[in-house]
């Protein structure tokens, strides 16, 4: 697979169509800066799917579309087209079978962006699946730009995985993992969705199986209904079938008298209907007299319409005869023309047939002398590759012993500079060893562990008493938050009575009675229901006695006049004793004076003997002069029990709030204990930690004193070890480098065999031989297109004329046959003419006669029609009576209709109840009686009402809900075994990517350990894997140029992170070589060598990759099979030249 071309329409600075073509495996493209080059590799990136502007150098994305020039107005969108040659496969799925693939991208100015597969349109995702595992996206290590090569190297290790994922091809198995998770997570949440539909169905089928129970006793009753009913039917029929019996008698001696009349018309009927006979076959004979006089006049139209005809025609015959002469005449001229061409044309072709043949042998000579002037060529190539390889070998020889040299030197200084700072090193050691004395620590050691002990006992005291006061605070919140439940449940069941008795208590006090009782100076106590208190065992006798005045307003004394429309109840007090024994001793206040409650005295029971006429019990029992009385509330219910448990209510939370206090009081104190207690346990701690921070700290400087005097003795060694070693090596280095420079001189005394000049001018003899026999081939080429041009146009011409000679010949002798037609005289036409002018004199005639016959029977018919009128005013008379008793009979009939129609209500009524009438009939008691029957049926109606609502559809409801919550409860069964199934899939997935993640890490890391040595002639770099985990883990690379031991890789220069950058990037493109890779200017920080190595390098992976770069280095460009140059020659529109390297040598050598 590989990238044919680019099309390029209103993209950045390509505001013309554009198409970069790329025929070779590796095409250059060049040009100053700012022409638009990078616009060709945004392109790429941009199709594949970048979202995001800022990684097209733009604001957004709207940004790409061409925003015009001084010159040009801004166009509305932007397309770019990338055709692939798929002739390899290498796409799989759907589009495994197109030898060409084509993915565009087009964006308007609205924001609006479409995708196009093959001229389809499409996702986003679809362009991203094609490519996925292939090495090609958006952010692929195939596209590496400006600055990328930085963001490589320094990228995070979980951005540096994502390069390795899309070389193993995992990034497909992370999406599927990826979709799997959310088709988990929906399978969850279906379930749970499933589980609550499971639950709500469950609490509907119990109250739809309780419906279903009424609305079997419903179907129950209704069959009952309907027996009763049908049988109720019956019995009514029976009673109209009687009734109609009678009716039908006298039907039949009204029809007896109706025909007795009915003959009598029929007599008088009869001679009218023999006069009517005849005047209708009178009337048919008039008909056909006048059906006959109109088909004359149609025959004597049509006869002279053929008369005319005929005229008109023998007219035609002669005007044809002539125009025939004429055409004959015309093409006599045309053939005598086109012999005449013929006979040139032939003599054209004679001549020209042997110039061609001289032509095509002059071809055939030049052809063979080019080939022979080719071969040389080659072989001229050939010899001069082969010593420009032998030259290059050499350099290269030479530059690599050059590269040793520099490093033997940079190698010996380094073992000098590292003897010096041995040599110092061992120096400082033994003054360090001197210096190190640990008796001091030792003594300060052992105080501060005194210290230490002291303070840790007090800490212990502290966090003791904290537990404490902590243990007496939780009681508090307990039983503040028992106060607090309390008094909630106080505030509710107060808002409850004051709800209950603002609901029972009449309006306020009327502004208008307010204003009447001021005027006549009356001043109101109160309300009853608020001036009212009794003793708790008596508060329901009291309450029942005075209930339908708890709303009455009390006042001192009741006015001589009280206007009705006030709308309000008064009452007075009295000013005579209490009783003990009455219901007015069992109330306290001003109200213990009112009449009504003193007149009623107290019993303990109904069964106690009492004088008065008017008593009551505790319970409600009330005997007064009206009857006897029994509350019809309970003791809770009434208003002052509830008034009553009001105020204990607001007496509680008077109670519970003064509780509250004191708690809250008794927590500040333990609060501020506790504060306290911490503070001095806080102090306490920070004085330990002090000590132990001390006490660590000399342990840890006596410890380290410790190891450091080992470590310098061990030091000491190890110094003393490598000072010889580096002594050796540096001896070692003095003759590597001596055989060196014995090298580097026997390189120099070699010549290479053979003069350059005597090359090029062999090369110039060769190309001056080549291109004379080139151009002599063109010229005779072109000789013999043009004779084979005109002798094909002159032959064609020939075969031309000769078809027009047979056709015009051909069309000459039709035209003589056409003519000796006309020519010969029209007998036929005379004698038809002559034989319609006789036809139509008879027609005429005979018309005449039958118009007479026509006004004979017309007369006739009207004659008949006037004795038909006079028999008919006779016969008025006895239609009258047969009227009169017709009229009675449908009387009959009607009455009867009736009858039979209610009685067919009847039997439609069985009908609708599917209950047919003869075994209805038949299964009816003989005691059967109608009234009996209807007194059933509407007992059966009131036991059916009594039921309420039935819903009869419970039933099938609730087997049908039953199927359904087996349906969800086998649909709950299902999505259990999916997640299982999606669980195994990820757990496959999983163990997928951690093998191929593995086999890929491995290989790219085999393949950067190859090649870094190679680009840059040693050294050694290695990927580092940040976690155990080869599903989350990072990647992080190491690298160590020659001679360098940097800690990390951030401290490489410009150049080293480029060639790094390379070797990582080409190490995963041997494994999963992408397609195409696209550099942009990565050859930007390197010098001319390490240019070179680069060049190899991409030249080596070129075999097997297409690489498409952006450089301004010549080295760069002379290793391109094709330039695509990228100019500005308008400001601000980019245009393309593209240069084959091969035809351009080509030309060149011509020139």
């Amino acid at each position: 697979m590989r990238l044919k071309h680019i099309k390029l329409v209103g993209f950045k600075s390509f505001v013309d169509p554009t198409k970069v073509p790329f025929p070779h495996q590796m095409t250059c493209v060049v040009g100053p800066n700012g022409c638009g080059k990078s616009n060709v590799i945004d392109a790429v990136r941009w199709v594949l799917g970048e979202s995001s502007a800022k990684n097209l150098r733009g604001d957004a994305m709207t940004d790409v579309i061409f925003n015009g020039s001084n010159a040009r107005k801004p166009v509305s969108q932007a397309s770019v087209e990338l055709v692939f040659d798929n002739t390899s496969g290498r796409i799989q799925g759907e589009y495994a079978n197109y030898a060409e693939i084509s993915v565009k991208r087009l964006v308007t100015r609205d924001g609006r962006s479409d995708y196009f597969l093959n001229g389809s349109k499409c996702r986003r995702r679809d362009i991203t699946d094609l490519f996925l595992g292939t090495g090609l996206g958006p952010r692929s290590y195939a596209i590496i730009e400006q600055g990328m090569i930085s963001r490589l190297i320094e990228s995070k290790p979980q951005e540096l995985r994502v390069f390795l994922e899309e070389a193993a091809g995992i990034s497909k198995y992370k999406e599927r993992r990826r979709e799997t998770e959310n088709r988990m997570q929906h399978t969850r949440d279906n379930l749970d969705r499933l589980n609550d539909v499971r639950d709500e169905l469950g609490s509907q089928l119990d109250k739809l199986q309780r419906q279903a129970a009424a609305a079997r006793r419903y179907k129950d009753l209704k069959a009952q209904e309907r027996k009763y009913k049908a049988e109720l039917q019956a019995l009514r029929w029976l009673a109209q079938e009687q009734q109609a019996e009678v009716i039908r008698a006298k039907i039949r001696e009204q029809e007896t008298e109706l025909e007795r009349w009915l003959a009598e018309q029929r007599g008088s009927e009869r001679g009218t209907t023999e006069l009517r006979e005849q005047a209708e076959e009178s009337k048919q004979k008039l008909d056909a007299v006048q059906q006959q006089y109109y088909q004359l006049g149609n025959d004597v139209t049509r006869t002279e319409h053929q008369l005319q005809t005929q005229r008109q025609q023998l007219q035609q015959r002669e005007q044809r005869r002539g125009q025939l002469q004429a055409e004959l005449d015309q093409l006599q001229q045309t053939l005598a023309d086109d012999q005449l061409q013929r006979e040139e044309l032939e003599a054209t072709v004679l001549e020209l047939q042997p110039q061609h043949e001289a032509a095509e042998q002059a071809v055939a000579a030049a052809s063979e002398r080019f080939e022979q002037d080719e071969s040389a060529w080659l072989k001229w190539q050939d010899d001069y590759q082969q010593h420009l390889d032998a030259l290059q070998r050499r350099r290269e020889q030479q530059q690599q012993l050059q590269l040793q040299q520099q490093r033997l030197e940079h190698q010996q200084q380094r073992l000098s500079d590292e003897l010096t700072r041995a040599k110092t090193a061992i120096d400082e050691l033994q003054r360090e060893q001197q210096q190190l004395d640990s008796s001091d620590l030792q003594t300060q050691i052992a105080k501060l562990t005194e210290q230490a002990e002291l303070q840790q006992q007090r800490v212990l005291q502290a966090q003791s008493q904290q537990q404490q006061l902590h243990a007496e605070l939780e009681q508090l919140f307990v039983e503040r938050d028992e106060q607090k439940s309390t008094q909630q449940q106080l505030l509710g069941r107060q808002s409850s009575l004051e709800h209950l008795l603002k609901a029972a208590q009449a309006q306020d006090w009327p502004a208008a009675l307010q204003q009447w009782l001021q005027q006549h100076n009356i001043k109101p106590l109160g309300q009853v229901r608020d001036l009212l208190q009794a003793d708790t065992d008596w508060q329901l006798a009291v309450e029942q006695v005075i209930a339908p005045w708890l709303d009455a307003w009390v006042v001192e004394k009741l006015p001589a006049q009280w206007p009705q429309q006030l709308g309000a109840r008064l009452i007075t007090l009295s000013a005579r004793n209490v009783e003990a024994t009455s219901l007015a001793s069992k109330v306290t206040g001003p109200l213990a004076r009112w009449a009504l409650l003193q007149g009623i005295t107290c019993v303990d029971n109904a069964d106690s003997e009492t004088p008065s006429d008017a008593w009551i019990t505790a319970e409600g029992q009330w005997l007064h002069r009206g009857g006897f009385q029994v509350a019809n509330f309970t003791a809770a219910d009434s208003q002052l029990a509830q008034q009553q448990e009001l105020a204990d209510v607001l007496a509680s939370q008077q109670q519970a709030e003064q509780r509250l206090a004191t708690i809250e009081q008794q927590r500040q104190q333990l609060q501020q204990q506790l504060e306290e207690v911490q503070h001095q346990h806080s102090q306490t701690q920070d004085s330990l930690r002090e000590v132990q921070a001390q006490l660590a700290s000399r342990q840890e400087k006596l410890k380290w004193q410790q190891q450091q005097a080992q470590a310098l003795g061990l030091k000491q060694q190890q110094l003393s070890e490598q000072f010889e070693q580096w002594q050796q090596e540096q001896e070692t280095l003095a003759l590597t480098q001596q055989e060196v420079e014995q090298q580097l001189l026997q390189l120099s005394e070699q010549q290479p065999t053979g003069d350059d000049d005597s090359w090029q001018a062999k090369r110039s003899e060769l190309q001056l031989a080549r291109q004379q026999s080139r151009d002599a081939l063109t010229t005779a080429q072109q000789q013999l297109q043009q004779l084979t041009m005109q002798l094909q146009q002159a032959q064609t011409q020939l075969q031309h004329h000769q078809t027009l000679i047979s056709r015009v010949a051909q069309q000459q002798q039709q035209l003589h046959e056409q003519l000796q037609q006309f020519n010969e005289p029209d007998v036929e036409g005379q004698e038809q003419l002559e034989l319609l002018a006789m036809q139509l004199e008879e027609l005429l005639q005979t018309r005449e006669q039958v118009d007479e016959e026509r006004r004979t029977w017309a007369n006739t018919l009207s004659e008949q029609e006037a004795k038909i009128r006079e028999i008919s005013q006779g016969a008025q008379g006895v239609h009258g009576q047969v009227e009169k008793v017709r009229a009675q009979l449908q009387s009959s009939q009607m009455e009867l209709a009736a009858l039979q129609e209610r009685t067919r209500n009847v039997l439609a009524v069985l009908q609708e109840m599917n209950q047919p009438l003869k075994p209805v009939l038949e299964q009816l008691p003989e005691t059967a009686d109608e009234k009996a029957w209807q007194t059933e049926l509407e007992r059966l109606q009131n036991a059916i009402q009594r039921l309420g609502a039935i819903n009869l559809a419970a039933i099938e409801e609730a087997e049908t809900l039953a199927e359904r919550k087996q349906y969800l409860d086998q649909q709950n069964d299902d999505l259990s075994a999916a997640l299982e199934t999606l669980e195994t899939a990820i757990r496959k997935i999983d163990k997928e990517t951690r093998h191929r993640f593995r086999t890929t890490y491995d290989a790219v890391n085999s393949g950067l350990q190859e090649l870094f040595p190679k680009v840059f002639g040693g050294g050694s770099a290695y990927l580092e894997l940040t976690d155990d985990d080869l599903l989350e883990t990072g990647v992080s690379i190491m690298a160590r140029p020659p001679g360098k031991k940097n800690s990390t890789i951030h401290l490489l220069s410009g150049g080293e992170k480029a060639l790094t950058a390379l070797s990582l990037v080409f190490a995963i493109f041997r494994l999963n070589p992408a397609p195409f890779c696209l550099l942009d200017e990565v050859d930007a920080p390197l010098d001319d060598a390490n240019v070179g190595r680069f060049c190899r390098l991409v030249e080596e992976m070129s075999a097997s990759v297409q690489f498409i770069y952006i450089s301004h280095n010549k080295v760069a460009m002379e290793m391109a099979s094709h330039l695509a140059g990228v100019t500005m020659q308008e400001a601000g529109v980019s245009r393309l030249v593209a240069v084959d390297i091969d035809e351009a040598v080509a030309l060149t050598e011509a020139s």
